[in-house]
């Protein structure tokens, strides 16, 4: 007999490098952080509906229903990510909720089958995702994630224990619109999409070689600045980075479509850089990361 009720949680992830770029067949680099969400499913009768939810948006429901009958569920969601902050909150949700309806039913789950049905949650509220955020909230861990026709190409990464602020700008930013944006932008802005994946090489080679912390940090930086160039950031995301790099952090850069969200800061101590963005009226917090999942 199937249970009745069946609970499942994913982390929420941060783009290390390549965000954008990554739409269009560069590679990106994320990690898993160890903040997420909890979706918990229960058998009921009626139309499937929310219960208890963490998410304020009216494409919660209609998402989750790419993947869920439209008959006898109730839905309960608990997450402590920042929403639409670019950390992978939906990403996370799609995640969760495939992984519950297949405890649900009793079906043994893969990591691809996983992938595959979580894009359905995720183009409902991204359009186009690349994909790369459910990648790694499902897998856990570090990822190496390049977009192609015949199938993403998903790398697990050993990284080293990383030492990470993330400071909320405040405000969310839309990845649908930005996404677009970025496309309508092309191929103009080409060459900066190439520079930011010849970055994320430079990253992979910088974390596997136990590069310093001050050469990964200025991979950051260049990352962040291009991010501007190709018109995602924000003068609120700008001044979070100058803040971060003034306070001591080796590297700060926007992590996730921008537009608003949040920026990570690669730091020795987290201190110094919580302190100097509280004093400027930021929120932030340290992360860590996720274990690879079993």
């Amino acid at each position: 007999m199937s249970p009745r009720v069946a609970q499942a949680r994913a982390p929420g992830k941060l783009i290390l490098a390549g965000e954008h770029a990554v739409v269009y067949g560069h590679p990106a680099i994320a990690i898993a952080v160890d903040r997420g969400t909890t979706v918990t499913l229960h058998a009921d009768t009626g139309p499937t509906r929310l219960g208890r939810c963490a998410v304020r948006d009216d494409r919660v429901l209609p998402g989750l229903l790419t993947v869920l009958p439209g008959e006898g569920l109730r839905v309960d969601i608990d997450s402590d990510l920042p929403v639409g902050r670019g950390m992978g909150s939906s990403a996370a949700l799609s995640v969760a909720v495939v992984r519950a309806h297949a405890a649900l039913r009793g079906e043994p789950l893969d990591f691809r089958t996983t992938h595959a049905r979580a894009f359905g949650p995720e183009r409902h509220f991204h359009g186009d995702p690349s994909g790369v955020d459910h990648a790694v909230s499902a897998l856990g861990g570090g990822v190496r994630y390049v977009k192609r026709p015949a199938g993403p190409v998903i790398t697990p990464l050993d990284l080293p224990d990383l030492q990470l602020v993330v400071v909320d700008s405040g405000s969310a930013g839309d990845t649908g619109a930005l996404v677009a944006g970025v496309r309508a932008r092309r191929p103009g802005i080409d060459p900066l999409l190439d520079r930011i994946g010849s970055l994320v090489d430079a990253l992979e080679t910088g974390l596997r070689s136990g590069a310093s912390p001050s050469d990964l940090g200025a991979i950051l930086d260049e990352n962040h600045s291009l991010l501007r160039q190709i018109g995602v950031s924000t003068p609120s995301l700008d001044a979070i980075v100058h803040t971060c790099r003034t306070a001591g952090a080796h590297g700060a850069k926007l992590a996730g479509a921008g537009g608003g969200g949040v920026v990570l800061a690669l730091v020795d101590d987290p201190a110094p850089v919580l302190g100097a963005v509280a004093a400027a009226g930021w929120s932030a917090f340290s992360v860590g990361a996720a274990p690879p999942s079993r």
